[in-house]
């Protein structure tokens, strides 16, 4: 139900019962005390959506999270509440942020894998990390090319041998320089490669240790984000079980005052009955003939204090030889009178049978005006 319209119907209620009951004072407590009802269930309900949200968002369940967040927006009941509510929508898009960080890590070091498996290039790997090319277009590190060199000697006939001995041992000499200088040129060639594997390996290895060292980092401040909103939520528990204890000391001790205000109230009415029951104990009652008219008076007994500042005493009359009562009456805010006609009297009708100096008048009980 719309709490306005319980509200306004409680205050309804209210000022009708204070138009048509005699104490307004237990009609306002009561009215009170059901106002206190509905603010104890609304925050009961905004507790329980707040704690819903914050185990939604700690498991990573962040659709529920939003849910009860709602929820808890729609029971806000005061200035606290309020901030409970803000610290709550903070903590759940830390969580959401540090849960999509997270992942995008994971993606990206099983990024890195993959470029560092399949381009040992440098430049590849660095467009691989970045995005800019696929792990699967990388090209292998071309392997060195053997330059296999022959060696030609010419064929010579056994006659011409002796004359050509000399031009075969130049040419033997010059093929040897030139295979060295070959070998040479080829161990150069690995050596150059290798030192340009080894650099490309190191560049890798520093690339990743910079981006360990980042994600490193990135992943400490995430933790301690995500200890300082921890903090912040056992600090928020704390503040609402102190407000919960706070709010129950409170209640027991309006309890309090109104049990004591109950007895305080009884104890009053058991006094003013008892007082009323004193009054018409030591009422005594006559009746005199006062210009041609029966009228009835009295006599109230003086007892302190005063806890009923007006009465009214109803009497009976009858005859000394009857036991019928003959009439019924009220002395109205009666006023003690020894004075006769002229104080505080209440005519009763002449058709009693009996003379008006024999009539038996008794109270029968005083009541509050």
């Amino acid at each position: 139900m719309n709490r306005f319209m319980v509200i306004s119907f409680l205050v309804g209620l209210g000022f009708a019962t204070h138009v048509h009951a005699e104490s307004s004072k237990d009609d306002a407590m009561s009215l009170l005390d059901q106002l206190d009802q509905l603010d104890q269930l609304d925050e009961i309900e905004f507790n329980e959506a707040v704690d819903k949200a914050y185990d939604c968002a700690e498991n990573e369940r962040f659709n529920c999270a939003d849910r009860e967040i709602k929820r808890a927006r729609a029971l806000v009941f005061d200035k606290a509440s309020s901030v409970t509510l803000a610290e709550l929508v903070t903590y759940r898009k830390k969580q959401e942020d540090f849960y999509n960080e997270q992942k995008r890590l994971a993606a990206q070091m099983k990024l890195e894998e993959q470029c560092a498996s399949s381009c040992p290039r440098s430049e590849e790997y660095g467009m691989c990390v970045v995005g800019d090319m696929i792990h699967y277009y990388c090209t292998d590190v071309p392997a060195p090319r053997r330059n296999d060199s022959s060696s030609s000697s010419s064929n010579s006939t056994l006659a011409a041998f002796s004359a050509a001995l000399n031009q075969v041992n130049s040419q033997l000499q010059a093929d040897l320089a030139r295979q060295q200088a070959d070998f040479q040129r080829q161990m150069q060639q690995y050596e150059a490669q290798r030192q340009e594997r080894e650099l490309r390996k190191q560049e890798q290895q520093a690339q990743q240790r910079r981006l360990q060292q980042q994600q490193q980092n990135a992943l400490a401040i995430q933790q301690q984000q995500q200890e300082q909103a921890r903090r912040q939520a056992e600090q928020r528990r704390k503040a609402e079980e102190e407000r919960r204890l706070a709010n129950e000391a409170r209640k027991r001790e309006q309890e309090a005052r109104r049990l004591a205000r109950q007895r305080e109230n009884e104890q009053e009415e058991a006094n003013k009955l008892a007082y009323l029951g004193s009054l018409k104990a030591g009422t005594r009652l006559a009746a005199r003939n006062c210009f041609g008219e029966s009228h009835v008076y009295g006599v109230l007994p003086s007892i302190q204090p005063r806890l009923v500042s007006c009465v009214n005493v109803s009497f009976t009359v009858q005859c000394p030889a009857s036991s019928v009562v003959q009439y019924r009456g009220v002395l109205n805010n009666m006023i003690s009178n020894t004075g006769g006609c002229y104080g505080d009297t209440v005519q009763v009708p002449n058709s009693i049978s009996c003379p008006v100096d024999q009539f038996v008048v008794r109270a029968t009980s005083v009541e509050g005006c």
